[in-house]
Formats: structure tokens, sequence, C-alpha cells
């Protein structure tokens, strides 16, 4: 699944692309792909983006008369521009025209993303409850000691918790650990401050890297132009035999997904 630094790749990346352009249709080709507000007015198009924001893995555009786009790309949902494009592609599950012929299609494999247009004051309504924006300068170590406190699960399905942090996903998870020294199966609660103050300083270090080079391209994620990000070159210990040091990496299994670690490196537990 796209995390955060892809999905703000996308996202910046739709934005470069309407730049200048009116919307003047969404159209849907699966069942259940586009979601209409009942309270969307019967012909919300042409309308242009005025604004536009991440929360978590959602993207929000906020359009002129009022109404929003939240597209949530799920596990293989990806946005792709094409400057003329009449066929519907393979796996393409909804597109977004543009005035001039443009498009922007939505192709997903797996059919799980969703594309939301709704009445602007109802977006909150369509996001679930998340927490912190790990980017934000509210995620801070006292913060985030805080919510730790108490806390018996692993520091790494804690951080893999939307309502906690908002974004982080099993790849950067991994990631942030390793830089911050501490292994995934550290309980939670009982890290010090000192481990907050790590896991902050890290957690914005990782991904505003991964953002600077695209974002992560291991299985599906694509950028808007269809080209990989580049963060996969810089990875430390996701899918790796051995860390940067040499040491021989682990992989164990929590909560259904893997967790790639050096028990060297992270010895905090």
């Amino acid at each position: 699944m796209p995390e955060l630094p892809e999905v703000q790749t996308v996202l910046d990346g739709f934005i470069s692309s309407v730049a200048n352009k009116a919307i003047v249709a969404l159209e849907c080709y699966y069942p259940g792909t586009v979601i209409v507000d009942e309270d969307l007015p019967s012909e919300p198009f042409p309308a242009v983006v005025i604004s536009s924001y991440r929360r978590g893995k959602y993207m929000v555009i906020n359009l002129s008369g009022g109404s929003s786009l939240i597209i949530h790309l799920r596990m293989t949902g990806k946005l792709v521009a094409a400057c003329d494009s009449t066929d519907i592609l393979p796996h393409e599950r909804a597109r977004i025209c543009l005035q001039g012929g443009e498009v922007i299609h939505f192709i997903d494999i797996r059919t799980f993303g969703k594309i939301i247009h709704c009445v602007s004051q109802n977006v909150p309504s369509y996001l679930p409850k998340l927490g912190f924006e790990p980017l934000e300068q509210d995620f801070t170590p006292v913060k985030l000691h805080k919510l730790l406190a108490g806390k018996k699960a692993p520091i790494k399905s804690v951080l893999l918790d939307q309502n906690i942090i908002a974004g982080l996903g099993n790849i950067y998870v991994c990631e942030i650990l390793y830089r911050a020294g501490i292994a995934p199966t550290a309980i939670a609660g009982s890290l010090s401050s000192k481990a907050a103050i790590s896991i902050v300083q890290h957690t914005k270090e990782v991904l505003n890297e991964a953002i600077r080079v695209g974002g992560t391209s291991i299985s599906d994620f694509r950028r808007i132009d269809d080209k990989t990000g580049e963060f996969q070159h810089f990875l430390r210990v996701y899918q790796k035999k051995t860390c940067p040091l040499g040491h021989e990496v682990t992989r164990i299994v929590q909560s259904g997904r893997s967790s790639f670690f050096c028990p060297v490196c992270q010895a905090t537990d």
C-alpha cells in the first residue's frame, strides 16, 4: 500500500497536472470505485482546484463550487496522467477528465481504491479517525512519549496504528526503527523519552528523504507520470540481507506483516 511519501508524491503530481485546467467530468468504470455524496449538486463540473492537502494516506482536493475529491489509493491504486486517451485502459476503474481532452486515469488492479466526490464541508465525515501528521510541528517527542505511555504492544504495531500516527506503513516504520536503533519488538510503553526523541527525529528524516526522491517503488507504486520512485535504492533494512554495517538482517512476522531489523544495531527492546 502506498504510504505517506508515495501519497504526497502523487498529490504533488496531480496538482501539477491540473494546474490552470478545469476538471470537466469524473467517470466511473467499476462499481463502488467512485462514491458521490448525496448532498452534491447535480452538475458540479466544470470546476478548478483551489487547494489541496494530504491527511494520512488520503488526498483531499478542494474544488471551486464547494465540492472536494477525496482519493485513497489503498493497495494498488495509482493515478496516471495522459495527454489524450479515449480507450479504457486495463484495470482502469475511473478517470478524471480535464478540459482540452487530457485525462487522469485511476488504475487499480485490486479494486480497493476509492474516489469520493463530496461537498467540501462533508469531507470530515468521509475520513476515518486519524492521529498526528508526522511531518507537522505538533508531532513532538513529548507528545509521542505520552502516547506510548502504558502501551503494551510492540513499538512497530503502535507506529503503524493510523489512529496514533497517520500515514506510516510497514516499509517506513522498519526504516525509522533501524535508524533510531530500536527493535520492532520493543514494548512501546517501556521506551524512554530519549527513544521518543530518536523516533520523531528519524520519522521526519526518513519521510522527507523519501518524498524528495518520489517515494518507494517495490511493487505497484508509480508516480503520476507512471515512473517509479527511487527510495527503494536507499532502504537500509527493509527486504535486505545485511544492514549498512554488514550485520545480518532478521525477518520476523508481526501482526501478519514482515518486520526487517538488525539485532545488533537495534538492541533496544
